[in-house]
């Protein structure tokens, strides 16, 4: 089972599915390419190797104020919507702060247990 940044193991719940929401955010405020597509390539047609190679220009795009955001993202876990034990929703407004690139463009994530833990996949 993977393990959140925060520590402990990641549970099978919207919880969980917020945790790993967290880890992945401050894993691009950090610059975390690992972490990032372990958690993301999932989401991308051309899965890992995809996410490797488009991810570095994402982290190229953000500002300072974007990785101090990042470094302190938050989800408010009243916020996500379940469907059912394998899928989590997690809304734009579940997320903060949120940096100009996200704000900009909202974007609703997909989440889906995989693997024993959490993974976006839109």
């Amino acid at each position: 089972m993977t393990k959140p940044a925060t520590g402990g193991a990641v549970a099978q719940t919207p919880d969980g599915a917020a945790s790993v929401m967290e880890e992945y955010h401050h894993a691009l405020g950090e610059k975390d390419l690992d972490t990032v597509c372990r958690i993301t390539a999932p989401a991308f047609d051309g899965g890992m190797k995809e996410c490797r190679s488009l991810t570095p220009v994402q982290f190229g795009m953000l500002s300072a104020d974007d990785v101090k955001k990042l470094k302190s993202t938050r989800v408010d876990r009243s916020k996500l919507q379940s469907k059912g034990p394998d899928k989590v929703l997690v809304p734009p407004g579940a997320i903060s702060p949120q940096i100009a690139m996200m704000a900009a463009q909202p974007k609703t994530f997909t989440m889906a247990w995989r693997g024993g833990t959490w993974v976006v996949i839109d």
